[in-house]
């Protein structure tokens, strides 16, 4: 479902309408919301003029979610008729 839809709020829910909540002071809580905190503290440490700067910010910033929240990279590899995901080693 995402939230770059018109109209919608900036707050994710997925296809069955769940979204999350991190509100509370557990220790998963807290140590999920400092993780997030500084995947963006990372995205914002570029220089503003440079491109390339801007680039490995949010090459950074997605090595890190990736490594933090175990997410594999995939490629999506377009196909006559649709698109498939390619799991990249």
């Amino acid at each position: 479902m995402g939230f770059f839809k018109k109209g919608r709020s900036m707050k994710y829910k997925n296809k069955d309408g769940i979204e999350l909540s991190y509100q509370g002071n557990d220790s998963h809580k807290t140590l999920v919301r400092e993780v997030i905190e500084e995947s963006i503290k990372i995205l914002n440490m570029y220089d503003k003029n440079c491109k390339i700067s801007m680039g490995m910010a949010m090459n950074n910033t997605k090595k890190f979610l990736r490594a933090n929240f175990n997410i594999e990279k995939w490629d999506l590899k377009k196909e006559i008729g649709g698109v498939r995901m390619v799991k990249v080693s």
